[in-house]
């Protein structure tokens, strides 16, 4: 793995040249594609900032980190990184076995239901609500006062059950059923 190296206002000394490229190595499990990496460090002020990139065939993965030594600076900025890219590879894992996992749908009177394999999604808690008639606005503006990610409600102009949950960010969804 080749490892480019950026100082500004800094003697990078060749032990924290060899730092670096030991705690690297690590970074070598999680990915076995990698382009190359830039370490830049520079002091501002009474800090020293280390920014690490590691680029590779699919993927950025890009840290910073500030201490008062250099080289916690760089150990600090490269187990950042390591962090990062544990996840990006289990990212990556889960998104492809979720693929793998894919079968063609049977429709039809011939389908038959398939037990559930163990291990799979199961209830572990029930509840029950009460759905009051109300209107759409009524229904938001309670949304808002409370805690719930979403209102079951009984629409007061068509007298269907409605439910409005929270997206992200600060937006509301409305499922309406069908007529």
């Amino acid at each position: 793995m080749k490892i480019e190296y950026v100082a500004r206002k800094v003697d990078l000394g060749d032990d924290a040249r060899q730092l670096a490229e030991k705690k690297l190595a690590k970074i070598k499990k999680y990915f076995n594609d990698i382009l190359d990496v830039r370490l830049e460090v520079e002091q501002e002020r009474h800090l020293f900032v280390a920014d690490l990139l590691v680029r590779g065939k699919d993927f950025d993965i890009k840290s910073t980190s500030q201490n008062k030594d250099l080289t916690t600076a760089i150990q600090d900025a490269i187990d950042k990184l390591e962090i990062q890219a544990r996840r990006a590879k289990t990212k990556l894992k889960d998104h492809k076995s979720r693929v793998g996992r894919g079968e063609p749908l049977v429709e039809g009177p011939e389908a038959e239901p398939e037990p559930e394999p163990a291990g799979e999604a199961r209830i572990v808690e029930r509840s029950t609500i009460t759905v009051k008639p109300m209107s759409v606005e009524e229904a938001v503006m309670q949304l808002e006062r409370s805690r719930s990610d979403f209102l079951v409600f009984r629409n007061s102009s068509s007298d269907s059950i409605n439910v409005l949950y929270r997206r992200a960010g600060h937006d509301l969804g409305l499922i309406t059923p069908e007529s």
